[in-house]
């Protein structure tokens, strides 16, 4: 029986070239646009993964919590899930640091761990006239970047993340310096219409919200990033303590709530005109300088000694933590230990996995990915559709062949099978050629190098287009193809086998 079933459906395909072709187009095009999507977003989401733990995150990144509802924290700040204010939360402190790292030290599955302070800033040249204006009129063309305050030896040891193509990386954590990635010089050098070399000097403010921290600094180099695709090509490197200031965390930060009342760490409230006077207050003060008569000026503008002293670093304030383990595969055990044990320690800090640690980024590409599987999804209802539509019609035209072997004895059962002999041949045919175009034009597009914008690379994770086909995405669009296939052929044999053999003849 299995044989004339084969035999006839078999014979049956080739007699009408016309539906084989057609059928085998739709479901070959249906499964090449699959395998092709579903190719780009493992690409995306296997290069954002790897540039992740590898240079930014290490297998998990500790940081503080918010106390504001609704913020999410990640290295690259804290930031509203829902925009309520213009006004950025927040980074909070990875606190208390000592004891965290000391815990850190006693678990032997971790291979080593680095610390360090972000903040968004933007640079302009030291001496930029106050009259300049930019010739841009979009702001995004500004030179901004994400900085990481580290201590340069002790973050190399855990990252390699930065190839220095000019200057040089720090000889040690003491030094005051300045590295800027390749593509944040050439946006400099476009917005100010001016060349930035190793020595120049630049000034480097910090976007928080309504208060701006500014550092002058010398450039001391220039990097490509060790993955030139990953879209992440916007974060800097400078030392702790100039990241520190610039993120205002400062002993004036950490000490502010316990400062009595009776100290001013400020100016006077005194006006302008108090303050400095008019011009015939100066004459006076030239015309009488006597000790009596003069002027307090530290009384007047506050302790300026105190003030100093509080803005500067604090040298025990870190925004995250980065750990890197021996051995990967335990890393959503030990996220989920640290986190009980920060609960149980009351500590107000969280262990993150690479997702969690690089949230805006995730969050792009799985946009995209759900863009790409509605898309992917439409399509595949489209081809379904198309070749129900299709099979309706080769169906009901062999009416009369239905018929007759219905009226010889054929149970619904036989002609059933044949059917669905068909389709399986068909569906299988239909995949492969399917799966060999998605394969020549992963190795055509690949090797294209096609370049992608701004933001179709913070879509798929980089700046070349690429197509990663995996085994398990080839196989689970082989079985939903071949499913597809098989549906499509199930309604119109069913509505022929509804017909009655006579009049099935008869037609």
């Amino acid at each position: 029986m299995n044989t004339i079933v084969l035999k006839m459906a078999v014979k049956n395909l080739f007699a009408n070239k016309a539906k084989l072709i057609i059928t085998l187009s739709l479901i070959g095009l249906g499964t090449f646009f699959v395998i092709s999507g579903l190719g780009i977003l493992n690409f995306a989401m296997k290069q954002t993964r790897d540039v992740c733990i590898s240079d930014f995150t290490g297998d998990i990144l500790i940081t503080g919590k918010s106390d504001q509802k609704g913020v999410t924290v990640e290295l690259l700040g804290a930031y509203q899930n829902a925009a309520i204010s213009m006004d950025l939360p927040k980074m909070p402190y990875v606190l208390p640091f000592e004891k965290i790292t000391d815990k850190l030290r006693t678990m032997p599955e971790i291979k080593d761990f680095t610390s360090s302070t972000i903040v968004l800033a933007v640079l302009k040249p030291a001496d930029l006239p106050d009259s300049w204006k930019p010739s841009a009129a979009d702001m995004r063309e500004s030179p901004y970047m994400y900085t990481l305050g580290i201590a340069p030896q002790q973050y190399r040891r855990v990252f390699q993340t930065a190839h220095i193509y000019e200057g040089a990386y720090p000889s040690s954590d003491n030094e005051k310096f300045v590295l800027i990635p390749s593509e944040v010089k050439e946006k400099y050098e476009k917005y100010y219409e001016k060349e930035l070399n190793v020595g120049d000097e630049i000034i480097m403010t910090a976007l928080m919200g309504k208060k701006a921290k500014q550092q002058r600094l010398f450039v001391t180099g220039f990097f490509t990033y060790a993955h030139p695709d990953t879209a992440i090509s916007d974060i800097a490197y400078t030392d702790t303590d100039t990241g520190r200031i610039l993120a205002g965390m400062t002993l004036g930060a950490r000490t502010a709530s316990s400062i009595p009342d009776s100290i001013d760490l400020s100016l006077s409230e005194k006006s302008e005109d108090e303050l400095f006077g008019s011009d015939d207050a100066f004459s006076f003060f030239e015309a009488d300088a006597s000790a009596e008569n003069k002027t307090d000026f530290d009384n007047l503008l506050g302790s300026t000694e105190l003030r100093d002293r509080l803005n500067l670093a604090d040298n025990e304030a870190w925004h995250h933590i980065a750990i890197k383990l021996k051995d990967s595969t335990k890393t959503a055990s030990l996220v989920k230990y640290l986190n009980t044990w920060f609960t149980e320690e009351h500590i107000n800090a969280q262990a993150l996995n690479w997702k969690g640690g690089m949230h805006s980024y995730v969050q792009a590409i799985g946009a995209t990915r759900v863009l790409f599987i509605t898309m992917l999804v439409i399509l595949s209802v489209t081809v379904l559709i198309v070749i129900m539509n299709t099979l309706v019609v080769a169906v009901m035209q062999r009416n009369a062949e239905i018929g007759t072997m219905r009226a010889l004895g054929a149970k619904k059962s036989f002609v059933r099978k044949i059917f669905f002999t068909e389709s399986f041949f068909m569906s299988i045919a239909g995949v492969c050629i399917g799966v060999i175009l998605a394969l020549i034009a992963a190795l055509i597009v690949n090797s294209l190098d096609i370049e992608l914008n701004r933001t179709l690379s913070a879509m798929f994770g980089g700046k070349r287009m690429r197509i990663h086909i995996s085994v398990l995405s080839v196989a689970a669009t082989m079985f939903s193809m071949f499913a597809a296939g098989v549906v499509a052929n199930w309604y119109p044999v069913r509505l022929a086998l509804k017909i009655s053999p006579l009049e099935a003849i008869n037609r």
